[in-house]
């Protein structure tokens, strides 16, 4: 005759399977309750560095916008400049002209 194998299940007790489980899942709320909250004030911080961000971001706009108008007025004021120069050497120059010819003249 053959031997006979026989392969049995344990059966959990209902009251213990149903308590096992309960507080598994109370266990796994707590944890993404707790993980949603960490997660929350990492939100809020990244939130607060963002608007921190944008308002250094638009001061060095308006910070850059100053110095094009701040070089724009440089720019105007030294054409100025060079146009009055070149006019008073052009006037020196014409006068240092007239006196050559009038001291050829003699």
């Amino acid at each position: 005759m053959a031997p006979s194998i026989s392969i049995g299940t344990a059966a959990p007790s209902s009251s213990a399977g149903v308590n096992k489980k309960s507080a598994a899942g109370v266990d796994e709320a707590e944890l993404l309750r707790r993980r949603n909250a960490e997660l929350e004030r990492e939100v809020a911080a990244l939130r607060l560095e963002l608007g921190a961000a944008r308002r250094r971001a638009e001061t060095a706009e308006e910070a850059e916008e100053r110095l094009c108008e701040q070089l724009g007025d440089a720019e105007v004021e030294a054409l100025e400049l060079a146009r009055a120069y070149q006019a008073q050497v052009q006037a020196l120059a014409a006068e240092l002209a007239a006196a050559r010819g009038a001291r050829a003249d003699r």
